[in-house]
């Protein structure tokens, strides 16, 4: 039997999302930028895609940048604005952000000579307005904050963030909203910037989005031509940007949908942990659990994968590289034993108890 626990990793691709991007593959190969007619059909399709998707999300139709994925939406939005706007040298983030914020702040702090003040979780995992308020500057340019931690799935108030950054005159607020979408309620009215990713809400790899509000000027990270407003360029990839439309449309569907499910799957696990590994985290998306365990996290993944099951110690952004884990090692924990669960509605109560079960075994085996 193979279970997979690692959710906010990636997912799988929506029956509904492959069988309309193969159709469209199967047909649809013009340059959408061409002005022939089979092009110029990729391009309205495109545009259509743009709008819906737009309207799902509560912003006008032009401001929404197609990208290849959130790392890059996050690099334009964060390097894009900063190198723009070079007055002002002053920015605000987390110590907990993806490695693409994280990352992107470090190389404007020491190649560009901007100075970052990185705000730390508190006890409960969040990033709070307060801590936001007291950090601004005249001078500060950007406020980056996630709305999900995903390592601990922390939520933090992003509206009430998003407000304080917006009474402060120019100042921009961009959010990481990766792993919150389809999963919690979206309200974009006070955010400058937001990052999303396709493959998080079972649609493809390779595919993303910056939405950024009409007044937000940005320097092109990828130069090119006319694409994306030439703010993006490169040939669109077209169909994988019409396709998302639909992969958000499911997600938002099925946000409301599964919900009951999902906390009954998450009740489940609970249960099931509490009484034989501590539990780091759980206090906020209710598909992902942090635990710590008395063996090292390298020697439990391995034995949890012999018996086809899959969760993960760290972002897999960064599972490859010898580092310390941010997030757990500023909230405290022990990140040689701890082990990141995460899951969605395609997981079944039987899953669940399977990996309980091999849980408890694999940790008797070692005690």
């Amino acid at each position: 039997m193979k279970v997979y626990l690692d959710a906010v990793s990636t997912t799988s691709v929506d029956p509904q999302v492959l069988e309309t991007y193969q159709k469209l593959l199967n047909e649809y190969y013009c340059n959408s930028d061409a002005l022939y007619d089979d092009g110029v059909a990729i391009y309205d399709m495109q545009e259509k895609a743009r709008a819906l998707i737009c309207k799902m999300l509560g912003v006008r139709k032009d401001e929404l940048i197609f990208t290849s994925g959130a790392s890059e939406a996050n690099s334009l939005a964060i390097k894009g604005l900063a190198l723009k706007h070079r007055d002002k040298k002053h920015l605000i983030t987390s110590i907990y952000e993806h490695s693409s914020v994280h990352n992107g702040f470090k190389q404007l702090e020491e190649d560009f000579g901007f100075e970052v003040t990185y705000l730390e979780p508190d006890e409960e995992g969040h990033i709070t307005p307060e801590a936001v308020k007291n950090a601004l500057r005249n001078d500060t340019l950007l406020v980056s904050i996630m709305q999900v931690n995903n390592e601990i799935g922390a939520v933090n108030d992003i509206e009430a963030i998003a407000k304080i950054v917006k009474k402060h005159p120019g100042t921009y607020f961009h959010c990481d909203m990766t792993q919150g979408l389809g999963k919690l309620d979206l309200d974009l009215s006070n955010i400058d910037m937001a990052s999303f990713s396709a493959h998080k809400i079972h649609g493809l790899k390779g595919s993303g989005a910056l939405m950024k509000k009409e007044f937000v000027q940005l320097m092109p990270i990828i130069s090119g031509g006319q694409q994306e407003y030439s703010i993006r360029g490169g040939t669109s990839n077209s169909l994988v940007n019409i396709v998302l439309a639909r992969t958000l449309r499911i997600a938002l569907e099925n946000k409301e949908k599964y919900h009951d499910y999902l906390m009954e799957l998450h009740d489940q696990l609970h249960d099931g942990l509490k009484d034989i590994v501590k539990i780091n985290y759980d206090k906020g998306l209710i598909t992902l659990m942090n635990i710590d365990t008395p063996i090292p996290s390298e020697v439990l993944l391995n034995a949890l994968n012999e018996r086809g099951i899959m969760v993960s110690s760290k972002s897999t952004c960064g599972s490859r590289k010898n580092e310390i884990n941010r997030t757990l090692h500023y909230m405290g924990y022990d990140e040689d034993h701890a082990i990141r669960i995460s899951f969605d509605y395609t997981n079944t109560e039987e899953e669940i108890d399977y990996f309980i079960k091999n849980l408890k075994e694999i940790l008797d085996q070692y005690a």
